[in-house]
């Protein structure tokens, strides 16, 4: 008990912290607005009381003047509470979902290596932390009702225990197991969303995969929609099912709650009752204790119902902070001093005894990988499928970190220092201009680079979003998508030291090939560049070939060299080259 309850205290407080961040001004006006709106109902009552005090003992209507305009004069206020306080929340609110959305997209779009994306459990707390911003904005809407509730009861308690000192006692206590019910009730339904992590991710890239106009042509040519929409409704059932469970077990404890705390108000009611027809309580006080029970029941119901509310949501800033925090240690882990210098022989990459693996992968993606690159080389990489060479450029681009060995650079090892184009590159839904990501270059700088790779269509239209989705909008042939992959690395070729190609010509048609890679050999003039292709025709270009094979370099030379040495170069040169004979 005593660990859950400092769980939801250090939730709440980090909740607290990111409110005050997010719209400082907001969240004072909305603590100032909180206790003015608890105080001023009691004050009704009070006055309320006085007022029947002094009409039922033969008091002039005069004399009571005062009484009835603060009665009124606090009651426009109190509305007028009510209407700012609504809108001070909202404010509130708005600005911690966009504080925190932002916060999630930052943390994974710089989160320093591609984990965040591929390995499991953070990859579901990513998909957590996408509904976090919209649980804190209802945790302030919950946080406000039961700060609501405290201050009310705390003038409520005053008045009613002013007739007997037991009342505030006996109403109290017949909430606390509501309270404790519905707090329990509430961390057994987020148990469930925890539990549900993995199932929450398939049905979201199910229902991507459903909705997506990327999807459709596939979709529909293999008729996949019953079967996907049927694994869509098997998992949401089986989600389904368990909640529903939880929530029939909740909802009978609390039915047995709310009955044992009206019976609560049993006593304190007959009491009443009793002390009047004995005249030992007057008008007025009947007055106070039917108003202050009124109160007492609004600020004890908002308190349990809301608080219940408080400590599910509250829960869900854990993903968040798990997020912020796997961000900040992952960057202290892979933050590495400036390399030493390197041998001018290898003036330009140094792989030494490199290994690496995939988290929670049965065997190395690479092994011991020995390869010294001097500064402005072209190096292809080729291998089968499987091999390792995908792997290989995530690691010189520094999206993973070996598990052992070491990688020295000439220069500093950053991503701003790298372009390239990616085996699964972006195909962003915006603008052409935004999809070169050239923003510090000139208009002309764009239009030209985008008619030497052959998109002169799209050289008049680069505000043009590129996707459908958008009015005014069109989408590109997979060829013209790799084509603005290549333009978008060469435009920044210029600023990088290393430049790496993962079949970067694969959706060209062969007349074209052959022009795209010579101009990215002479974007790579003077770069250390690394080019992976199937092609091997492709290879006569570069200075060096490696070959891996399962994770392994097996051999490295030039063309010629490698095809008079007939290892596995030469094996697969020749079973390409059949098929051009």
């Amino acid at each position: 008990m005593i660990d859950r309850i400092s769980t939801f205290l250090t939730n709440l407080a980090d909740c607290l912290a990111l409110m005050r961040r997010a719209a400082p001004r907001a969240f004072y006006l909305t603590i100032a607005t909180n206790i003015l709106a608890g105080l001023v109902p009691s004050v009704l009552v009070y006055i309320g009381a006085q007022l029947i005090a002094h009409m039922t003992g033969g008091n002039m209507l005069a004399t009571v003047g005062g009484m009835i305009a603060a009665y009124v004069a606090l009651s426009g206020f109190q509305d007028c509470l009510t209407t700012t306080s609504s809108f001070v929340v909202d404010t509130l609110r708005d600005a911690v979902r966009m504080s925190v959305k932002s916060d999630v997209n930052r943390a994974i779009s710089t989160f320093s290596d591609l984990s965040i994306h591929e390995e499991k459990a953070l990859r579901e707390t990513a998909v957590l932390c996408e509904s976090t911003g919209d649980s804190i904005g209802d945790l302030i809407s919950h946080l406000y009702a039961v700060s609501l509730g405290c201050v009310m009861v705390v003038p409520v308690t005053l008045l009613t225990g002013s007739i007997a000192w037991w009342i505030p006692c006996v109403m109290l206590a017949g909430m606390t197991p509501l309270m404790i019910v519905r707090a329990r009730g509430e961390r057994a339904s987020w148990d469930v969303q925890e539990q549900y992590a993995s199932t929450f991710n398939e049905l979201r890239i199910l229902d991507r995969v459903l909705t997506q106009p990327e999807f459709a042509k596939d979709l529909r040519t293999y008729c996949m929609q019953p079967r996907l929409l049927d694994r869509w409704r098997t998992l949401y059932r089986a989600y389904l099912q368990t909640a529903t469970s939880v929530r029939k077990r909740n909802a009978l404890k609390l039915s047995g709650a709310s009955l044992f705390a009206s019976l609560c108000l049993a006593a304190p009611i007959y009491a009443i009752a009793a002390g009047f027809q004995d005249e030992k309580f007057a008008v007025a006080h009947l007055a106070v204790f039917l108003g202050a029970l009124v109160q007492m029941r609004d600020a004890l119901a908002a308190i349990t119902y809301n608080f219940g509310d408080l400590l599910g949501v509250s829960f869900a800033v854990r993903p968040y902070r798990k997020l912020l925090s796997e961000h900040a240690a992952q960057a202290r882990k892979n933050h590495r001093e400036p390399p030493a210098q390197l041998p001018v022989a290898c003036a330009g990459l140094d792989l030494r005894a490199v290994s690496f693996r995939y988290r929670n992968a049965s065997h190395f993606a690479l092994q011991s990988i020995d390869l010294c690159v001097p500064q402005g080389s072209a190096i292809a990489i080729v291998g089968d499928n499987g091999a390792g060479k995908s792997s290989l450029m995530k690691i010189l681009v520094g999206f993973y970190h070996p598990n052992s060995g070491t990688i020295e650079h000439a220069i500093s090892s950053t991503t701003a220092e790298v372009a390239g184009v990616f085996q699964d590159f972006a195909k962003f839904p915006l603008s052409v201009r935004d999809n070169l990501a050239a923003y510090d270059l000139d208009d002309c700088s764009l239009i030209d680079t985008l008619r030497a790779v052959g998109l002169d269509d799209l050289a008049n239209h680069i505000d043009i979003p590129l996707t459908t989705e958008i009015e005014g909008g069109f989408d590109l042939s997979g060829g013209q998508w790799q084509r603005l992959a290549i333009a978008r690395a060469i435009l920044h070729a210029d600023r990088s030291s290393l430049l790496v190609f993962d079949e970067p010509t694969s959706a060209l048609d062969p007349e074209s090939e052959a022009e795209i890679m010579q101009l990215i050999l002479r974007a790579a003039t003077g770069k250390t560049t690394f080019i992976v292709s199937h092609r091997l025709a492709l290879t006569r270009f570069v200075d060096r070939i490696v070959v891996l094979e399962q994770g392994r370099i097996v051999e490295q030379g030039s063309h010629a060299a490698l095809l008079e040495a007939n290892g596995k170069y030469a094996r697969m040169f020749h079973a390409q080259a059949q098929f051009y004979r």
